[in-house]
C-alpha cells in the first residue's frame, strides 16, 4: 500500500534552490496583486479592490503598502470601521506616514468620532506642519461641529500652503456653494478642475455651481466629462440626475439615478435622488422605502444619516398633510387654508399649473392674487400671469408687481412692454435689484446694446450677488469686457439664513 508523506516532510526534502523559487513566485505574485488592487483605489473602484487588498494582506503581512491602501478601499467603500483597523495596522509598520494619518482621520470622521479625528490630523501636522491634506481633514471636521468660520479657515491654509492641492479648493468651493455665495464657490471650483483636470469630486461640484447659475449647458457638459472619466463610479451619474431632476426632466433623471444604483446598490445619493422623484408624484412610500434603505445601511455615514432622518421626517409630515387636505378637499369641507396649502404643496413639486388651479379655488376668501399670479407665471400662462400682475402693480404700487409683470411681458415677447414696467419699478421705493438685470436682458433683446450695459454696471454696482449676479457679469465680460466690474472680496465668513422668496420670483 503506497503511503503519502505529509507536506511539511515533503518540503524537507525540496532543495533550497526549488523553496527560494517558490517565495520568489509569491512575493511577485503580491506584488502584482498589490499593483492591481492600489490602482483600482485611485481609480475609484473601491470593492474590486477591497477583494484583492485583503488576499494581499493575508500574505504579505508586513507590508505597509497593502495595509494602507486597503484602508484606503475599506474608507471609499463606506465601510471606516473595518478601515480604521486596516490603517492603525499600517501606521504601526511606519508611524511616519503623513497620508494614513490623514486617512486614519477621515474613517473616524466617517464613523462620527470627532476627537479621534482631530487627533489624526494633528498627528500628520506634527510630522509636517504645512501638509494640506491635514488642513483640509481639520476643514471638514470643523463643518461637521458646524464651525463654518473655521472650516474656512482651514481650508485656506491648505491651499496656501499648496496651491496645486485640488481637495482643499474643491472643500471651500462646495463650502461656499451651499451657503449661496455663488462668485467665490465657482471661481475656487474651476481652480480645483484647472489645478487637477481629471479630479471628478471637482467637476461633480462645479457642474452643480453652474446649474445654479442657470448655465445648463455648461453644467451638464462637465458632469459628462466626468462621467466619461470614471464610467463605473456613481456619483457623477448621481448629480447628472440631480441636474435633470431640477430641470424638470424626470423621465430622464431617473434614468441617470438607475445607471448610478447599477453601480453600487446603496448609492445614497442616488437613492435620495429617487425619493425626491418619489415624493413629486406623491408616492410616499416610495420615497420613504428609499430614505429608509440608506438608513438601513450600516454604511451610511453619521452626516448623511442626520440629512437623511430629517428629509424622512419633513416627508412623513407632507405625507400626513396631504392625507389629511385630500380627505377634505373630497368631503367637501375644505377650508380656504386647506386650498392654499394644497396649491403650496403642489408648487413644491413644480407641479405649478395644479397649483394654479388650487389656489384659485380658495373658497369665500377667495384666492391670494399675488401667489395666483406667481404660480401661473411658473406654469406658464404668461397671459393670465401678466393680467394679475398689471392690476397688483398698479393698484398697490408695488415694485415686486412691476418686475413680474415685466418677466411675463418679457416671455410674452413683448419686450417693449418689459422694458416699460422694468423702469416703473426702478423708481419706486423698495425697487428690488434684479429689476436692473432684467431691464438689460430686454434692452439687449431689442438691439440696445449700450443701454443694456449701462442696466447691467447698476446692477453689479448695487452690491448684488448669487447667480443672477454671477451671470451678469459673465454677459457684461463678453459684450463690454473693459465694463465689467470684478466680483466684490469676499465678506467676513458669516453664517446667515437664507431669505424665503415663495410668491416674489
Amino acid at each position: 500500500m503506497r503511503r503519502i508523506l505529509p507536506l511539511a516532510v515533503l518540503l524537507v526534502f525540496l532543495s533550497p534552490h526549488v523553496r527560494a523559487g517558490k517565495a520568489v513566485e509569491v512575493r511577485a505574485e503580491s506584488f502584482r496583486r498589490l499593483s492591481e488592487g492600489a490602482a483600482l483605489v485611485n481609480r475609484g473602484e473601491y470593492g474590486k479592490a477591497v477583494e484583492i487588498l485583503r488576499g494581499v494582506t493575508n500574505t504579505a503581512l508586513n507590508s505597509y503598502r497593502a495595509w494602507y491602501f486597503l484602508g484606503l478601499a475599506l474608507l471609499g467603500d463606506r465601510r471606516p470601521t473595518a478601515a480604521v483597523d486596516a490603517l492603525r495596522v499600517a501606521l504601526e509598520l511606519d508611524p511616519s506616514q503623513l497620508q494614513a494619518h490623514v486617512a486614519f482621520g477621515d474613517a473616524y470622521l466617517q464613523i462620527g468620532d470627532l476627537g479621534e479625528a482631530e487627533a489624526a490630523y494633528h498627528r500628520a501636522l506634527k510630522l509636517r506642519p504645512d501638509f494640506p491634506a491635514a488642513y483640509e481633514g481639520l476643514g471638514r471636521l470643523a463643518e461637521a461641529r458646524a464651525d463654518e468660520a473655521a472650516a474656512v479657515d482651514f481650508y485656506e491654509k491648505a491651499i496656501a500652503s499648496n496651491r496645486g492641492y485640488p481637495e482643499a479648493y474643491v472643500s471651500l468651493g462646495d463650502l461656499y456653494l451651499r451657503r449661496g455665495r455663488l462668485e467665490e464657490a465657482v471661481k475656487l471650483l474651476a481652480e480645483g478642475v484647472t489645478v487637477r483636470p481629471d479630479y471628478v469630486p471637482g467637476l461633480n461640484r462645479l457642474a452643480l455651481a453652474y446649474a445654479r447659475l442657470g448655465l445648463q449647458n455648461e453644467a451638464v457638459a462637465t458632469v459628462r466629462r466626468a462621467i466619461e472619466l470614471q464610467p463605473w463610479n456613481p456619483d457623477p451619474r448621481a448629480v447628472l440626475g440631480r441636474i435633470l431632476l431640477d430641470l424638470g426632466l424626470a423621465g430622464d433623471a431617473a434614468k441617470a439615478f438607475g445607471e448610478a444604483l447599477a453601480r453600487d446598490p446603496a448609492h445614497p445619493p442616488a437613492r435620495e435622488g429617487n425619493a425626491e422623484l418619489r415624493r413629486r408624484e406623491g408616492d410616499y412610500a416610495g420615497a420613504l422605502a428609499e430614505l429608509d434603505a440608506i438608513l438601513a445601511d450600516e454604511r451610511t455615514d453619521t452626516s448623511t444619516r442626520v440629512r437623511v432622518e430629517e428629509t424622512r421626517a419633513a416627508t412623513v409630515a407632507e405625507r400626513d398633510r396631504v392625507a389629511a387636505i385630500t380627505a377634505r378637499l373630497e368631503a367637501g369641507t375644505a377650508t380656504a387654508v386647506d386650498f392654499r396649502e394644497a396649491a403650496t404643496l403642489e408648487a413644491s413639486r413644480g407641479r405649478f399649473a395644479e397649483a394654479a388651479e388650487l389656489e384659485s379655488r380658495a373658497g369665500t376668501q377667495g384666492p391670494d392674487t399675488e401667489r395666483l399670479a406667481w404660480y401661473r407665471l411658473r406654469a406658464g400662462r404668461y397671459q393670465e400671469a401678466h393680467e394679475l400682475y398689471a392690476v397688483l402693480a398698479r393698484s398697490s404700487q408695488d415694485p415686486v408687481a412691476e418686475v413680474n409683470d415685466g418677466v411675463a411681458l418679457a416671455l410674452l415677447g413683448n419686450d417693449a412692454a418689459a422694458i416699460e414696467a422694468f423702469r416703473r419699478a426702478i423708481v419706486l421705493p423698495g425697487a428690488p435689484d434684479r429689476a436692473w438685470a432684467y431691464l438689460g436682458n430686454a434692452l439687449y433683446r431689442s438691439g440696445r446694446r449700450e443701454e443694456a450695459v449701462d442696466a447691467y454696471v447698476r446692477y453689479i454696482e448695487s452690491g448684488a450677488s448669487g447667480e443672477t449676479a454671477e451671470r451678469v457679469r459673465r454677459v457684461l465680460a463678453r459684450i463690454a469686457p473693459s465694463r465689467a466690474p470684478q466680483a466684490p472680496p469676499p465678506p467676513p465668513f458669516v453664517v446667515r439664513p437664507q431669505p424665503a422668496e415663495e410668491g416674489r420670483p
